[in-house]
């Protein structure tokens, strides 16, 4: 067996997507819906995705090989058995953020016929390698609910569940709330406000809203995520670059208005909540259905149980609705019970998990 770089060349990657990509989705497809492949699949455009994606220096491809010929023949020409792959992404730590840098095992495949043979060790081993030369100290995955065999090889590494994917379609969320019936008593005049792209307005949605979710959700799951001294006018610049695109909304929550005319830089209300969401980017090979993605959804602690955080959602699903998507998706730590909660109270369901594990706790 031989474990072979797959390097951003057109008909090396013509092996690939043909002997490996295709069957991992046809073979997943089975058990995981979302991963089914479009009906009219254009090989030579995926190839070209593969040559963009491996154009970079944070993702990398290799090939398992069987029955080799000559080893030093290209792979593109190469005849030998295609057994199996794995994709890798280097994820570095965000600025503001004090996390490590961390390599994502974006996919890994083994053929039927090689399972059980240790070719998926040797894979992750290779993948370990590069984590230790990019000086990674965690391997990270994301990985389907309904793909049992391979959270319990995830798991029997020693890959441990850090968060959820969830979804749920827009006919099905559960709200006691309408959108015409306001929030619930001393807190009836909170009413919601579109944070626009612009510098001064950020700097205040920053300070009011984005620190404060930050903090709260370091508190519900045990570790603060901020680095201590965040270059604030760099943090401003990064949200007015990330807003600043067709598709992503935020909204604040603001009580205790006098003037709703007034700017929302200059305007003296307290800042009660916030939602910010965007049309998710979808895998144009595979057909799942146009989803809303609720990046973050904070409430301040004095106005939970006052219905702000349905009436947040539904401003979110009416955003849904003029984008077209029929579902709505988000993302959830472990640890934060509370809004896991709060969403499966919805109708969410978890359809992935992330998973991680430290380089010293492998079991391979």
């Amino acid at each position: 067996m031989q474990i072979r770089r797959v390097r951003n060349e057109e008909a090396a990657l013509h092996h690939y997507v043909e002997k490996c990509w295709i069957p991992y989705h046809e073979e997943l497809s089975e058990t995981v819906a979302s991963h089914s492949l479009i009906d009219d699949l254009d090989i030579q455009d995926v190839v070209e995705f593969h040559l963009d994606l491996l154009d970079t220096p944070s993702n990398r491809l290799w090939v398992a090989l069987d029955d080799v010929d000559d080893p030093t023949r290209s792979l593109s020409t190469v005849d030998a058995t295609f057994a199996g792959f794995v994709r890798t992404r280097l994820r570095e730590s965000p600025k503001h953020f004090d996390w490590p840098d961390r390599l994502n095992v974006s996919d890994v495949w083994v053929h039927e016929s090689y399972r059980g043979s240790g070719l998926a060790d040797d894979l992750i081993a290779r993948v370990m390698q590069q984590a230790r030369e990019d000086g990674c100290a965690e391997l990270t995955l994301d990985v389907a609910i309904e793909n049992e065999r391979a959270i319990a090889y995830y798991e029997n590494l020693g890959f441990e569940v850090q968060g959820f994917r969830m979804h749920v379609p827009l006919q099905d969320v559960t709200l006691e709330v309408s959108d015409s019936e306001p929030m619930t008593g001393a807190h009836s005049t909170v009413h919601l406000r579109r944070v626009r792209v612009d510098e001064d307005t950020m700097h205040r949605f920053v300070e009011e809203c984005w620190f404060p979710f930050w903090r709260d959700l370091g508190d519900a799951v045990g570790e603060q995520h901020l680095v201590p001294d965040i270059d604030r006018d760099a943090l401003v610049e990064e949200h007015l670059e990330g807003y600043d695109v067709p598709d992503r909304r935020c909204w604040v929550a603001l009580d205790d208005v006098e003037d709703e005319t007034v700017r929302l830089d200059e305007t003296d209300a307290v800042f009660a909540g916030w939602l910010n969401a965007g049309v998710e980017p979808g895998d144009r090979f595979l057909d799942p259905p146009e989803r809303l993605f609720i990046g973050n959804l904070y409430v301040e602690s004095t106005y939970r149980g006052s219905g702000l955080a349905d009436h947040l959602i539904l401003r979110a699903m009416q955003y849904a609705r003029e984008e077209g998507c029929g579902e709505l998706s988000l993302g959830v730590e472990v640890g934060n019970e509370r809004a896991v909660a709060y969403y499966e109270k919805l109708g969410f369901e978890p359809h992935r998990q992330r998973m991680s594990v430290s380089l010293d706790a492998v079991g391979v």
